[in-house]
């Protein structure tokens, strides 16, 4: 029973002097051998019958070792030469390593310092708001897991629910898993519930100026009740290695399933049960994506440098579950650049969408690619106009935004940014290619920003078009 209860205590004992943080701690250094130990010639102490220790004795030069004496005065014969005695050089004082992290071998290069935790949760009220929704109100939840900072995010999840004013639901559960393979691949999984009892539509390609008309009337209102999610694959193929201040790139192939359900009511006397009185406009939604991807930000939710394309190809019909046969290519192109300083970027987004077959509602007011949005009109694409104001099989749009961030604060361990920005939306839609440049709309604006740690972002923008004007405050970056 003795030796194993002394090998515990002797086992925690060196732990609980590693962690003392002692620098006499648990060190390993190395053992005279019995024919070099000297006798010990001082007096003892005065307790040395009770165990005292001898005072300690000048060490004879002779068993110094070769770099501790210097040249020409080595003593011969083992005699010590006279004068001051040399000292000792310290010696080296080498930890073991494994006590650093006692289940690997060696410290663990993903170790982060004392404080600074790889794991972020933000729950937050979650509160948006555009023209047509109203005030959206609820509650999100983020969490997020990066190795050190300016890394991208391994795991990011959020969940989010929220209600508005005019009884507009949007349920949705994220989640982005990055490197789970260790081989820069990401996946991606989706699932969304939205209720709009006050979806728009303003008709198919129409161009025509509707200043001073009343844009939220049931007349251009129906009621969308979708469902559905998506799973998605991206694999690398090509890494461009950084350069300088300028991040790694990294090209991707695509692939991806989607299915969604669409339910549309259109009211009486709506604009939408005029031109398709007898239609069922009800739909499913079953997509196969493929494409390609290049993301050379230096961050996902706030980038000050680099740029992030994809190019997906949606194809659906009978055989995905589809309603209808139709298909999409979509393109978008999203660059970032610092103005001289690192607080000063401009932000430049291109998108290019074109429907083919038979296309629902829904596609027909969205631009594809990694994360459909709403467009051309809305918080997204065309900021002033009306949400989803211009629709239709071919749609083109560009926007410019000079985003400054001149204060930062630090919350105990956290950074909060705040900032301004300035944009230029401007955008095309049109049923055939030929007259897609005809007709222009260009709307802008300014507004203001916080960014926490470069992972939550909050944005509040004032939009003006020649038909309206919108407020809009999102949890996210327009692009």
């Amino acid at each position: 029973m003795v030796t194993p209860l002394a090998t515990a205590f002797f086992v925690v004992t060196c732990f609980a002097a590693r962690a003392s943080g002692h620098p006499s701690a648990w060190v390993q250094e190395p053992v005279l051998k019995d024919s070099e130990l000297e006798p010990p010639t001082g007096p003892l102490k005065s307790d040395a019958a009770a165990g005292g220790a001898p005072e300690p004795a000048a060490i004879p030069a002779a068993a110094l070792p070769a770099g501790a004496v210097p040249e020409g005065a080595r003593p011969e014969g083992g005699k010590a030469p006279t004068g001051r005695a040399p000292t000792l050089p310290p010696r080296e004082r080498v930890r073991w390593s494994w006590l650093t992290h006692p289940l690997s071998p060696t410290p663990s290069q993903f170790q982060v310092r004392k404080g600074k935790s790889p794991h972020r949760v933000l729950p937050l009220p979650s509160v948006r708001s555009q023209p047509g929704i109203g005030l959206m109100l609820g509650a999100n939840i983020s969490y997020a897991y990066r190795r050190k900072e300016g890394d991208p995010n391994r795991i990011y999840m959020i969940f989010e629910s929220r209600v508005s004013l005019k009884k507009v639901q949007d349920h949705s559960f994220f989640i982005r898993l990055r490197d789970l393979l260790r081989r820069e691949e990401v996946f991606e999984l989706a699932v969304l519930g939205y209720v709009d009892p006050v979806f728009p539509y303003f008709g198919i390609g129409n161009n025509n100026n509707l200043e001073g008309i009343d844009l939220q009337a049931r007349y251009y209102q129906t009621h969308l009740n979708t469902v559905g999610g998506s799973l998605t694959y991206q694999h690398p193929l090509w890494l461009l290695p950084a350069r300088g201040d300028r991040p790694a790139g990294l090209l991707r192939s695509y692939a991806g399933l989607a299915y969604y359900a669409d339910r549309v009511k259109p009211y009486d006397n709506s604009l939408l049960s005029a031109e398709h009185p007898a239609a069922d406009l009800n739909a499913r939604r079953g997509l196969i994506r493929l494409g390609l991807t290049w993301d050379r930000r230096d961050n996902e939710w706030s980038p000050g440098k680099g740029s992030l394309f994809d190019v997906i190809v949606d194809n659906a019909g009978p055989w995905t579950g589809s309603t209808d046969a139709w298909g999409r290519f979509s393109a978008n192109f999203r660059t970032y650049w610092t103005l001289g300083v690192d607080k000063l970027v401009l932000a430049h987004r291109l998108s290019f969408d074109a429907l083919w077959g038979d296309p629902p509602l829904v596609p027909l007011g969205e631009f594809g690619g990694l994360l459909p949005t709403d467009g051309l009109g809305g918080a997204a694409a065309g900021r002033g106009w009306m949400r989803r104001r211009y629709i239709g099989r071919l749609k083109a749009f560009g926007s410019l935004e000079l985003r400054f961030e001149p204060l930062e604060l630090k919350v105990r361990r956290h950074t909060l940014g705040i900032g301004l920005k300035g944009f230029v939306d401007l955008g095309v839609v049109a049923g055939r290619m030929q007259d897609l440049p005809k007709h222009w709309h260009v709307s802008g604006g300014t507004g203001l920003q916080v960014i926490w740690d470069r992972f939550a972002v909050l944005r509040l923008d004032a939009g003006f078009s020649r038909e309206s004007f919108g407020i809009y405050f999102i949890n996210e970056h327009a692009f």
